[in-house]
């Protein structure tokens, strides 16, 4: 068990972009307008990095408990991606689940503390506890399993807001053309990230669909169909598209050209080509095409925040 093993376990590169992508919300969106108004933000350096770490936390127990109780059906769908039992054993798995889980408690214990709300630790079990009944219960229910871990990717970038809830809602009472900027942002934000990731979650039960029909997981693909699957993903899509078009309309006006060129061309031309492949999709690889689409839109959501903000 070597730490490459173990960072490959847990997804490093996506908790990454988790990090990358609440520290973007936090110092280029939310402290600044906070700052401009005269407030102080809740959680200062320190304690905003433990709030990072914690959220990394709860998304790594979510892919470890994910692997666990999906293995004999991964070993059909993605053999070549399954870490346990080639690189951990699944007790070594669980002891790593439970020592994650042990370091994020005692990490949100201490966030509550510094807030001086203790009931905000429970915020910590929860998540964990859904994840679990996901990776359980949920993914294998049609549609709705998609629609909570979604809700956790666009959960990544709403706790930040979250923590700094009391002083963001004061400062919606002034009526600044700044703090409305910051909400649209947010909102914005949290939208692509729950419908781009909800596309590519329909989109990857249709690329497992035999591994799933295999195991009697009723996803979406399996329950109804891969036409309806592939209906609902499109609907995800032009959401996505649609999104992105007000985007740009709103950079245009606002003489945002950087953004806006950023934005038709790394966003919104391949968001029209995914609706394009996801309509055409018939074999796992264009699924697998489409998937890998998805997540670059989703990274390139967070390069245009940066360059929207900097």
């Amino acid at each position: 068990m070597g730490i490459h093993a173990l960072l490959r376990l847990v997804r490093w590169p996506n908790l990454l972009i988790a990090a990358a992508t609440q520290y973007l919300l936090q110092y280029l969106v939310l402290v600044p307008s906070l700052r401009a108004a005269g407030y102080s933000p809740t959680l200062d350096d320190f304690n905003f990095f433990l709030l990072v770490v914690d959220t990394a936390i709860v998304a790594a127990t979510g892919y470890i408990v994910n692997d666990l109780l999906d293995l004999t059906s991964d070993l059909v769908n993605k053999p070549e991606k399954v870490f346990i039992k080639r690189f951990f054993s699944v007790r070594q798995a669980y002891l790593i689940y439970s020592i994650l889980l042990l370091a994020g408690l005692f990490l949100a214990w201490h966030l509550a503390l510094h807030v001086g709300n203790p009931l905000l630790t429970l915020i910590y079990p929860a998540a964990c506890g859904m994840l679990w009944l996901y990776s359980q219960y949920f993914k294998k229910w049609p549609l709705w399993g998609n629609v909570v871990v979604s809700m956790f990717v666009a959960f990544v970038a709403g706790i930040v807001l979250f923590a700094e809830r009391e002083a963001f809602a004061a400062l919606m009472k002034t009526d600044s053309s700044e703090i409305r900027e910051t909400a649209w942002i947010f909102a914005g934000y949290l939208i692509f990230a729950f419908f781009s990731n909800l596309c590519r979650e329909i989109v990857k039960d249709m690329e497992d669909v035999e591994g799933d029909r295999l195991h009697q997981a009723m996803t979406l693909p399996v329950r109804y169909g891969m036409g309806v699957a592939r209906g609902w993903a499109l609907s995800c899509g032009l959401v996505l598209l649609s999104l992105l078009g007000i985007l740009n309309y709103l950079f245009a006006i606002k003489d945002l050209w950087a953004a806006f060129l950023f934005s038709l061309v790394a966003l919104t031309l391949p968001a029209g080509a995914l609706l394009v492949l996801i309509y055409r999709a018939r074999e796992k690889n264009h699924h697998s095409r489409a998937s890998m689409l998805l997540k670059y839109i989703m990274l390139a959501g967070l390069i245009l925040l940066l360059l929207w903000k900097s």
